[in-house]
């Protein structure tokens, strides 16, 4: 597969061999895998008050009969304001796990898919031996990524780390930490010669 390239500062094409991602993309796996990283995500911090926990006065607010309006036992009910709220939502955790075969199978789709779809870019970032954001930005720029952009190395080093955090949308990631939900949340997915060869140890065993 050809796909855009950055090398030695100017754009060209390359061949890349993916087919150790297979040729199947399930796209409900990856949305269950997307999901679950997203719960996983969500702190659970929330509170509400019934009416067990409203500090007011149990005095009524007036007669049970003869005013012509529904019977309130006492201020903290549901249906007064500044009463309880009725089964509200309360700190909880909402983590869970799918199996991690079934996570690799959405990774595999997620890269894939990025492939097919010719989101997916090849730069050699070696020249990058000192934090340089400009530099950075001009190979991006060179290859397109102008949007969101997802960096895959194997060992992503020091300058490349420090290279890409002042610039919004780009993000740098090992290729041992990769999951299907930051690949589908970039636009441009951008490989280097040892993250491609990180990623085909990975899935080729799988």
């Amino acid at each position: 597969m050809q796909i855009p390239a950055w090398k030695s500062g100017a754009k060209s094409e390359t061949s890349v061999d993916v087919a150790f991602l297979g040729d199947k993309v399930l796209k409900r796996t990856m949305h269950a895998a997307v999901i679950m990283y997203e719960a996983n995500k969500r702190t659970g911090t929330h509170s509400t008050l019934t009416r067990a926990f409203i500090a007011r006065a149990k005095k009524p607010l007036f007669s049970q009969k003869g005013t012509g309006r529904a019977r309130v036992r006492h201020p903290q009910v549901v249906q007064c304001r500044g009463g309880g709220t009725a089964k509200g939502p309360h700190p909880r955790d909402y983590s869970y796990q799918m199996p991690k075969q079934a996570l690799r199978v959405a990774l595999r789709g997620a890269l894939a898919s990025k492939f097919a779809d010719g989101e997916a870019v090849f730069a050699d970032l070696t020249a990058l031996a000192k934090p340089s954001t400009k530099a950075l930005k001009a190979v991006l720029a060179g290859i397109g990524a102008a949007r969101t952009c997802l960096i895959v190395d194997a060992a992503p080093t020091q300058a490349l780390i420090l290279s890409a955090r002042n610039l919004p949308g780009v993000t740098v990631t090992a290729a041992k930490d990769l999951n299907a939900r930051e690949v589908l949340a970039h636009k441009t997915l951008l490989v280097t010669d040892a993250g491609l060869a990180a990623l085909r140890e990975v899935h080729s065993h799988a």
